[in-house]
């Protein structure tokens, strides 16, 4: 059985869950704004950097579509190439069958995709960074973005449980003895 795992959306400013924006523009407060709140001044003179970063939307299509919510969440998308150069697990072919099982919290796999317009590959989701972008930002920005993909059902809510999975995560200050366990 093939499933699809994305659709190509051409000039829409439609977003859903799973959407990828390639080259987002994404507002970051600079260091000179932490340091004027904390000590009360009130001029930056540059408050915010501008990042240009691969992301995939991570709201839920019903909010979206429904009107219920006005910021957008979204997190960074790498290729795997790129984080294997950064942890040389991720080298391993025990690394990469970490990530392809989902056993990496932080992290989600990607499959790439190949046709004579786009070529995505293998890539990572990070869930440490969250970014949130009003709606219609979004939208605007959309505007220039000839094509994009969108992750398709079940891949996309496969997604969305992985993100869940990751804030759900509980330390125990202690957990049950592993040997004891075992000894039994």
């Amino acid at each position: 059985m093939i499933y699809k795992w994305y659709d190509e959306i051409s000039n829409s400013d439609e977003i859903t869950q799973g959407d990828l924006i390639f080259d987002c523009n994404i507002p970051i407060l600079n260091s000179g704004v932490y340091e004027t709140i904390i000590s009360e001044e009130h001029t930056v003179e540059e408050p915010i950097d501008v990042k240009r970063v691969n992301v995939i939307v991570l709201s839920q299509a019903c909010d979206i579509k429904n009107e219920k919510i006005d910021s957008i969440v979204l997190c960074p998308v790498f290729p795997l190439k790129q984080l294997s150069s950064i942890n040389s697990y991720y080298k391993s072919k025990d690394g990469r069958e970490s990530l392809r099982q989902g056993k990496e919290p932080a992290f989600h796999l990607l499959n790439n995709y190949e046709n004579s317009n786009l070529n995505f590959p293998y890539s990572v989701v990070e869930f440490h960074r969250i970014y949130a972008l009003p709606k219609e930002y979004l939208k605007s920005s959309l505007v220039r973005i000839d094509q994009r993909l969108r992750l398709l059902p079940p891949y996309r809510e496969h997604l969305a449980q992985a993100f869940a999975r990751y804030f759900m995560r509980v330390g125990l200050p202690l957990d049950i003895d592993r040997d004891a366990i075992k000894s039994l």
